[in-house]
């Protein structure tokens, strides 16, 4: 029985999936989704783009230069994609910048003497080491031409990066807490107990709190592998209402995983966004 025939009083308001894995995403200003799935055995790399609110899709399964593989996401503003090429498949690092329209997959131009450093919706800034000395550059939006800064405007560039990368941080995502590290309370702790009642438990229980909302994954053992002494672990993402201590959702993310490793749930102005398995996306709205 598939669980979301269970009546939660929440469910996934839209999903997302394409070919390949789940392999990189962004949130490009406040309300655009953008990233990559990688086909690991075809070695294709398909971008894509949607609305974080509807789960509107701008592009789906995009293959840029036929899928090419050595390119990687790098940054995005409110309309622009920036990528970069890999020096070879050997040295999966960045050599240049490579800026696509959000919506539509065009490339729009090619930077090929800098690197991407950071952005912001109105600035974008490369560096370039050459010699054993680094540069910066302010890169045109408009045609990716570099204006090299000067020392002064380079010493106000880590600042303002530092600044870029908080607020990235800060104010698009809640993430979870390992509850060892940072304990939830009495009222998360009686729910996280009757939860993982009967259940051979392992590794964190990671969580956040939003309200009355108490959010949180757990593994516990479902089973071993036939003719192994290993044991694999499910994965459960609830969420529930902590004064009621009512469940509200749950969904596994991962059936039969090997370990118990951290995974991907996070909160963004008050929406619920996780993954599951290695290639799906969901959205739920509690607010709704």
């Amino acid at each position: 029985m598939s669980i979301f025939s269970k009546k939660y009083k929440l469910s996934p308001d839209w999903k997302f999936s394409q070919n390949g894995n789940l392999w990189k995403f962004i949130f490009a200003g406040k309300s655009t989704i953008v990233g990559e799935t990688r086909d690991i055995e075809k070695k294709l790399l398909y971008f894509f783009c949607l609305d974080a609110a509807t789960g509107k899709q701008h592009l789906r399964n995009f293959l840029f230069e036929d899928g090419n593989y050595w390119i990687s996401t790098e940054g995005a503003n409110e309309n622009t994609l920036f990528v970069s090429r890999f020096q070879s498949p050997e040295l999966p690092y960045p050599k240049n910048i490579i800026a696509l329209d959000l919506k539509t997959g065009k490339k729009l131009w090619e930077n090929e003497d800098y690197v991407f450093h950071f952005c912001t919706d109105e600035k974008i800034y490369g560096i370039r080491t050459s010699g054993g000395k680094i540069s910066y550059a302010e890169i045109d939006r408009a045609d990716g031409s570099a204006r090299i800064l000067n020392d002064a405007e380079t010493s106000e560039l880590s600042g303002m990066k530092a600044k870029s990368d908080a607020d990235l941080y800060t104010e698009y995502y809640d993430y979870p807490k390992p509850n060892s590290a940072y304990p939830a309370g009495s009222a998360a702790e009686n729910i996280f107990r009757a939860e993982t009642s009967g259940k051979i438990q392992a590794g964190e229980i990671e969580y956040i709190t939003a309200g009355n909302l108490l959010l949180f994954n757990y593994y516990h053992e479902s089973g071993p592998v036939p003719g192994t002494d290993r044991r694999v672990y499910k994965n459960v993402f609830c969420i529930y209402d902590s004064e009621k201590e009512e469940k509200l959702f749950e969904d596994v993310l991962n059936e039969n995983s090997n370990y118990s490793v951290p995974d991907n749930f996070f909160m963004k102005d008050g929406r619920v966004y996780y993954l599951k398995g290695r290639n799906e996306l969901l959205s739920i709205n509690p607010g709704k």
